[in-house]
């Protein structure tokens, strides 16, 4: 088909992926922006998203509530360099790990790799859920949990970001997100209270199906770890999952793999370790897994020049 340009009068009208000459355009009120980009979120899709302004809050504040892979700022939406833009996609678009950035060898070694090659710089007010419930563990639920989950939160790389090297006029940033809702899904009580620990270090909901083993236990937890769970009737009815941590057999993971594949939208990767593996600790559920990576690209020339040559002695 010839190049086509198509008005669409809501986001939800463009209904999947489209690879070819086609542009659909939306027209918006300035103060909708907020509303558009949740309408461009709720489609599912998150591959790369471009951004025109040479206004400084709207690129802070769009850039932080659109949840797209790889972000380009005031310049083309193609081209990613390896090293500079690591490639890949959030929800429909790709389940990790970007391509060219520091996780993708992880996934190819038989073992988990332990610290995640990034600088810490994790989002503090995030991780207060996390902390709360590892001091409500070492309070009396469970030292042994308590002890298990603050390491989680100490390796925890929600937040990091990473300027990468790039081309003169250009900003290149690299970072680490929360997946979004993790569903837990254990057979032991000390197994339950390691994958909470483990999806609220990396900054996500939790998704915790009612009737659960070791349920009881979590009768008393600090108001900011509540607020940060879900009850749910049945795990995989549960909206926009971003991944499942499971504990137990081969036979009852293989169950939970169907349950995962079938569900609409997104690719759900189920996590799986048996009660002696969790137990030991080794392996254990890299965090990894549980974040999301974005890439922002920003053409800082189109403002006017690039300001940081002129700190260069």
């Amino acid at each position: 088909m010839p190049p086509t340009l198509i008005e669409v009068g809501r986001i939800a009208d463009v209904e999947r992926e489209v690879f070819g000459p086609v542009l659909h355009v939306l027209r918006y009120r300035r103060e909708d922006l907020d509303r558009t980009i949740d309408d461009i979120n709720a489609t599912g899709y998150g591959l790369t998203f471009g951004l025109h302004t040479r206004i400084d809050e709207t690129i802070a504040r769009v850039t932080a509530r659109i949840r797209a892979g790889n972000v380009y700022v005031n310049r083309n939406i193609i081209g990613a360099v390896v090293g500079v833009q690591p490639f890949g996609g959030h929800g429909l678009s790709g389940t990790g790990p970007k391509a060219g950035g520091p996780l993708y060898l992880l996934r190819l070694v038989r073992a988990g790799a332990g610290v995640l090659p990034v600088t810490q710089n994790a989002a503090q007010s995030a991780l207060r859920p996390a902390r709360d419930y590892c001091d409500w563990l070492e309070a009396g639920a469970s030292g042994a949990a308590g002890e298990r989950c603050r390491c989680y939160l100490d390796r925890s790389p929600l937040g990091a970001e990473r300027e990468l090297p790039g081309p003169v006029g250009e900003r290149n940033v690299y970072g680490l997100c929360a997946r979004g809702r993790v569903a837990v899904l254990p057979c032991t009580e000390f197994g339950l209270l390691l994958q909470i620990g483990a999806a609220l270090a990396a900054g996500n909901e939790v998704v915790l199906e009612r009737g659960v083993v070791g349920e009881g236990a979590l009768g008393s937890l600090p108001s900011s770890v509540a607020a940060r769970i879900m009850v749910v009737g049945d795990w995989a009815a549960a909206a926009q999952l971003g991944a499942v941590l499971f504990e137990g057999d081969a036979e009852r993971l293989g169950a939970i793999e169907r349950r995962a594949a079938g569900l609409p939208g997104a690719i759900v990767a189920v996590h799986a370790l048996t009660v002696d593996e969790l137990a030991r600790g080794a392996p254990d559920y890299p965090l990894e897994w549980l974040i999301e990576e974005y890439s922002v690209s920003t053409n800082i020339a189109a403002a006017g020049g690039n300001a940081g040559l002129m700190t260069i002695d």
